[in-house]
C-alpha cells in the first residue's frame, strides 16, 4: 500500500545509470493511444485522411471546434484567424492567415496534419488537442473562413 515516490529528476539506484525516469521499452505504446502514422509526410496525410465531420457545420462540432481554437489557436492566428493574435507581434516570423486563400485551398486533412504534427515555427498541438476533437477544430477553422 505504500510505495516510495520517486522524482522524475531524482537520482535512483536501482537503475544502472542513475536515472530515475526511464524511457518505456521501445514499441510499446500508451493504452488507449493510437499512434499517428503519417509521420511529417503531409502528402500521404492528404491522400489517406478523411473529415469524419466534412459538410457537418452543427452547432455541437462547432462547440467543440471554437472551444480548442480560443484555447490553443486564437493567441497566434487571432480570433478571426487573420494571423494577428494577442502575441503574433513576438515571433519572429509572420503568423500565416487562416483565411488566406493558401490555406483555404488547404485540403481538411493537410490542417488536420499540420494541428498534428505542427508547421514551421509552429509545434505539434498533438498533445493538446485530443485526437476525438481535432476533426472538430479543422471544421471551425473552415467556419470561420467561411464567416470573416
Amino acid at each position: 500500500m505504500v510505495q516510495p515516490a520517486i522524482k522524475a529528476q531524482r537520482y535512483d539506484e536501482a537503475f544502472k545509470n542513475g536515472i530515475s525516469q526511464q524511457l518505456p521499452p521501445e514499441h510499446t505504446v500508451p493504452v488507449g493511444f493510437t499512434p499517428y502514422k503519417y509521420g511529417f509526410n503531409a502528402d500521404l496525410a492528404d491522400k489517406e485522411l478523411k473529415n469524419p465531420y466534412e459538410g457537418k457545420m452543427t452547432a455541437e462540432v462547432l462547440t467543440v471546434g471554437q472551444k480548442y481554437y480560443e484555447i490553443h489557436c486564437m493567441l497566434c492566428h487571432g480570433m478571426k484567424g487573420q494571423g494577428d493574435g494577442p502575441i503574433a507581434a513576438k515571433f519572429p516570423l509572420k503568423i500565416p492567415a487562416l483565411v488566406s486563400d493558401k490555406i483555404k485551398g488547404w485540403k481538411d486533412a493537410r490542417i488536420y496534419h499540420t494541428i498534428t504534427m505542427g508547421q514551421g515555427v509552429m509545434g505539434s498541438y498533438a498533445s493538446h488537442v485530443p485526437q476525438a476533437y481535432r476533426w472538430q477544430l479543422v471544421n471551425y477553422i473552415r467556419y470561420i473562413q467561411k464567416n470573416p
